[in-house]
C-alpha cells in the first residue's frame, strides 16, 4: 500500500509491466507513482504531490540527453540544424505518441471530473506525464539511467515514424538530403508476369550504391515499396543518425 492508499492490484501489476517496457526498475517506486499522478487526482484526494515538478525536471533531462546524442551523431550539423532536429523530437506530439505506445494513459491517476472530460485521450496530459516519467527515472537512477531510458524512447519513436503512412519516397528524399546524398534514383530492374498483370521490380540507387528493392503492379507502386524498404534498412542498420547507437 502507498501513502495515498493505492492498493489496486491491476494498477500495481501495470506498474511492473511498465517498468519492464521502460527498461528501468525503480528502487524507489514512489517516484514513478508521483510521475503518474495528475494534479486533478491529487486535489480530489487531498494529496500534497502530483507530477508537475517531475515534468519540469524531465523536460530538462530530455533536452540535454537528446542534445548530446544529436551533437555526437551529427558532427557536421550547425547549431540551427541541431536545434531544429531537437525541436522535432522533443515536442508534445512525439511525447504523446511514445506515452500512448507505453500505455501511460491507462496508468495515469486522474480526477473523476477530468476522466469524464476525456482526460485519458488528451495528448497534452499524456506528453506531460511522459516527461514526468523521465524526471522520475533521473531522480531514481541519476543521469545514466535517464540516458538509457531516453535512448530507448528514441528507438520507439523511430519505429513509430517508420510505421507512419507518410509517403516513403518523400521521407527517403529528406533522409538522403540530411546525409548529403543528392543523387538517389529509382532504377527499374525488370518486369515479369502476364501482359495484363505485370509485376515491376525497382531498386533504389544512391552514391554508387544499391539499396532497397521493391515490387508492385505499377512502377509507381514498386518505387513506393523500394523507398519503404530502403528506409527500414537505413534506419535499422546505418551507423548514422540519433537513434543508431541505442542498444
Amino acid at each position: 500500500m502507498y501513502a495515498d492508499g493505492t492498493r489496486d492490484d491491476w494498477w500495481l501489476r501495470g506498474l511492473d509491466a511498465f517498468q519492464d517496457q521502460l527498461g528501468h526498475r525503480f528502487r524507489n517506486r514512489e517516484f514513478l507513482v508521483e510521475a503518474l499522478t495528475h494534479a486533478s487526482f491529487a486535489h480530489e484526494a487531498g494529496m500534497a504531490f502530483w507530477n508537475e515538478r517531475l515534468e519540469y525536471l524531465g523536460d530538462a533531462v530530455l533536452e540535454l540527453t537528446v542534445s548530446e546524442i544529436l551533437y555526437d551523431e551529427f558532427p557536421r550539423w550547425n547549431e540551427g540544424e541541431l536545434t531544429k532536429e531537437r525541436a522535432r523530437i522533443v515536442c508534445e506530439r512525439t511525447l504523446a505518441q511514445w506515452g500512448m505506445k507505453m500505455r501511460i494513459p491507462h496508468l495515469l491517476r486522474l480526477g473523476r471530473g477530468l476522466q469524464r472530460q476525456g482526460g485519458r485521450e488528451n495528448p497534452s496530459i499524456c506528453a506531460d506525464a511522459a516527461e514526468a516519467v523521465f524526471g522520475a527515472v533521473f531522480l531514481d537512477g541519476k543521469y545514466a539511467a535517464a540516458q538509457q531510458v531516453i535512448r530507448r524512447f528514441l528507438v520507439v519513436l523511430r519505429t513509430l515514424e517508420s510505421e507512419e503512412t507518410i509517403d516513403p519516397k518523400s521521407k527517403l528524399q529528406l533522409l538522403f538530403a540530411e546525409r548529403r546524398v543528392m543523387d538517389h534514383r529509382y532504377h527499374l530492374l525488370g518486369m515479369s508476369g502476364p501482359e495484363h498483370a505485370p509485376l515491376f521490380e525497382v531498386e533504389v540507387r544512391a552514391g554508387g550504391m544499391s539499396f532497397g528493392k521493391g515490387q508492385g503492379a505499377s512502377r509507381r507502386d514498386a518505387e513506393w515499396n523500394a523507398a519503404r524498404n530502403t528506409l527500414r534498412m537505413l534506419l535499422r542498420r546505418s551507423p548514422q543518425g540519433p537513434y543508431s547507437s541505442v542498444k
